[in-house]
């Protein structure tokens, strides 16, 4: 039985310690029942406390085994994809979440496509990594034929779709979102059952905002927290800020420019789903621009955080948070290595 399907207070009991398995799979009491999950060992990543902040701590993500958050996704989507038996999983992305997918694949003996825009991959060392883990890469003309693309395998070719490929954007493959729960769990777990006031959080179309604000209010509903943090996501384009201040229920597409040095969280549109999960929070949403996020970084930098770019997000969340007077418990979601 799901979890949600509980009753209030009534579900798996809380974990006294933080002993136990080493990966996110020490929670799979809450995940879809999967047999035989492809696991590399991703999650419980640390909560590091910042010397240079005081009362933020990064949820450092660097640590997974590709260096990023979407291993969490991966490891699910690909053990579900492997359970159902599909021989396929797709994935349209340039970066972070095709080299997770390609990874669990290869180690699940899957094929794996990548999606991608001709000359839109994130680095050549991207596309060597993802070519010696055997997947297929396959470029399109422009960004949006990658969901075109992504589609049209889906339906006729039996692929299985880790990521979006709707219009307007609604989020990656639930069964892989759903793992991002677990950040959640941790962060609370690693609090000795308290959580922040704040949670940063780099967002494109938000599938780990999403999971987060939806995994503490199911451990709310368990008992096992009393309240859920507020959720600031930070974001590229103006779309979600837009939505969440109107109380609009699906965002409008924002701009696009020509160019955009932070790809991870450039989606032009935002999804409903993180609109509602925003407000859900008592949220709200800090727009920035290329320029911020390397004066973000470049702060990271020197105090030895090295971090992706768009990661860099998360810390500019926490400053802009203090700017703000805010001075409760902040956590800011660093997604990625540098």
């Amino acid at each position: 039985m799901a979890v949600e399907l509980h009753r209030e207070g009534i579900g798996p009991q809380r974990p006294t310690s933080v002993q136990g398995d080493a990966s996110m799979w020490k929670w799979r009491e809450f995940f879809p029942p999967l047999p035989d999950p492809v696991s590399l060992g991703e999650g419980n990543t640390p909560l590091v406390p910042l010397r240079h902040m005081t009362g933020v701590w990064i949820k450092d993500e660097r640590a997974n085994p590709t260096g990023s958050f979407k291993d969490r996704m991966a490891s699910t989507a690909v053990s579900w994809a492997q359970a159902r038996g599909f021989g396929t999983v797709a994935v349209a992305s340039t970066g972070n979440a095709a080299v997770s997918t390609a990874a669990y694949a290869a180690a699940a003996g899957l094929h794996c496509v990548i999606l991608a825009k001709e000359g839109g991959m994130a680095s050549p060392d991207t596309e060597r990594s993802l070519r010696a883990m055997g997947a297929e890469i396959r470029f399109t003309e422009s960004w949006q034929d990658r969901w075109t693309e992504l589609e049209r395998g889906v339906r006729e070719r039996g692929w299985f779709p880790v990521s979006n490929y709707q219009v307007p954007p609604v989020s990656s493959h639930p069964v892989g979102v759903r793992a991002y729960r677990t950040l959640a769990y941790e962060i609370a777990e690693q609090r000795a059952w308290s959580v922040p006031d704040w949670i940063t959080v780099p967002v494109s179309r938000a599938d780990a905002l999403c999971a987060m604000v939806a995994g503490f209010d199911e451990i709310r509903r368990l008992g096992w927290i009393s309240r859920i943090p507020r959720m600031l996501a930070v974001v590229r384009f103006p779309s979600l800020q837009e939505a969440v201040r109107s109380g609009r229920r699906q965002p409008l597409t924002s701009e696009y420019p020509d160019r955009v040095a932070a790809l991870s969280i450039s989606d032009p549109q935002a999804t409903a789903a993180a609109a509602r999960a925003v407000r859900h929070s008592g949220g709200d949403v800090l727009v920035v621009d290329d320029d911020d996020l390397a004066k973000a970084q470049a702060v990271a930098a020197s105090h030895g955080w090295l971090v992706e770019l768009s990661s860099a997000a998360a810390l500019a969340g926490a400053a802009e948070l203090r700017q703000r007077g805010h001075k409760g418990h902040v956590v800011a979601l660093v997604t990625a290595a540098g």
